[in-house]
């Protein structure tokens, strides 16, 4: 069995586990939500709440000049959401799954993989909100809404990566996952998510084109609010995002996961 998950190639190794992944995504939602009376709806109900929150400081009592405010902060918040959500999980994937690792042969891959996997199944279903919230608040759907498939595909390719870089990081030195929950928290700060890009001050707006999540919140906001497409330096920093960090996270990730089982 070694030999066989060895001898393919990473991600061939995984489409041949893709059963486990899902046994995996599945089982985390249920643990998730067992004993819950409400089950998934505590998975909509925490971003809608933070929504009313952020609104009621930054609309009514900070006074942010957003139009169509709930709309602007869902159709970045859930996006974030999923991103900070799947790379926390990835981050502690390989140690939290230490017995499987230590005694079952199997493409290391499936662990960060399903982690951001069940990051992404509560996404999908919780942004579905946004989408009659876009209807109502923008006089229909527009065509351009689609674009939202690829925002996601591309996000989805970015967190994964840099959960494999940083699940890697975590299984060699366990002060990891705290490094990355204060960053991921001072990252939304620097993402325009509760306020607008135009209320960067001139000197340091040209700082935000080096903040990948920026890219994908706008592409999202151009979508949901402006029934556009989005930028093309938008989508273009979007994409090289999404390559650089799944083609590093990978390498990084298969040079170092024939030795996770001696770490943990």
């Amino acid at each position: 069995m070694h030999d066989v998950v060895r001898n393919r190639a990473p991600w061939a190794a995984v489409w041949a586990y893709r059963d486990l992944v899902r046994h995996l995504v599945g089982r985390d939602l249920r643990h998730k939500y067992k004993g819950s009376t409400l089950g998934f709806a505590w998975s909509l109900a925490n971003p809608l709440l933070m929504a009313a929150i952020y609104t009621l400081a930054f609309a009514y009592i900070v006074r942010v000049p957003v139009p169509r405010f709930p709309l602007y902060l869902l159709s970045g918040l859930l996006p974030w959401t999923f991103f900070a959500g799947g790379l926390l999980a990835a981050t502690s994937s390989i140690v939290d799954g230490a017995p499987l690792v230590r005694k079952v042969a199997f493409p290391r891959l499936v662990l960060p993989l399903s982690a951001v996997a069940t990051q992404f199944v509560q996404f999908a279903l919780t942004f579905a909100v946004v989408v009659p919230l876009a209807a109502l608040w923008t006089g229909g759907l527009s065509p351009t809404m689609v674009a939202v498939v690829p925002a996601v595909l591309l996000q989805l390719a970015f967190t994964v990566g840099l959960g494999l870089l940083l699940g890697t990081a975590y299984v060699h030195a366990r002060d990891t996952r705290h490094l990355v929950e204060v960053a991921v928290q001072l990252w939304f700060w620097l993402t325009p998510i509760v306020y607008a890009p135009e209320m960067i001050p001139r000197r340091v707006a040209g700082l935000l084109a080096l903040n990948p999540m920026a890219h994908f919140v706008a592409i999202y906001h151009a979508a949901c609010l402006e029934g556009t497409w989005g930028a093309p330096q938008h989508w273009l920093g979007a994409g090289l995002s999404a390559a650089v960090a799944l083609a590093l996270g990978s390498v990084v990730f298969a040079s170092r996961a024939p030795r996770f089982a001696e770490r943990l």
